[in-house]
């Protein structure tokens, strides 16, 4: 049983690195395709009687969609930090050279 666990926790790593990954390609069309199918999911169990309409039930949800959000985020944003730092070494090369 402990193999179940296991596997998860490498699952949720790999979706993770992903949705990162997506993030730092600025894949925004990529980025959404994640949250969008663990919407349909949850919509799926509603409707299947799975998830009931507690607070548990609607919170761990939209906690689940913000993390996925912000880990895009994270990596779109170390992106652009990237881009400014390499332009700011270009403008400061370019000073120079004048």
């Amino acid at each position: 049983m402990d193999w179940v666990y296991i596997s998860s926790f490498i699952g949720l790593v790999t979706l993770g690195c992903l949705q990162y990954y997506f993030g730092y390609r600025d894949y925004k069309k990529l980025g959404m395709i994640l949250p969008v199918i663990f919407i349909g999911l949850v919509i799926y169990f509603i409707i299947k009687g799975t998830m009931t309409f507690s607070v548990r039930d609607i919170l761990m949800p939209l906690l689940v969609l913000f993390t996925l959000a912000g880990v895009w985020n994270n990596g779109y944003e170390k992106k652009q930090k990237a881009i400014n730092k390499e332009l700011d070494k270009m403008k400061a090369k370019d000073q120079q050279s004048m």
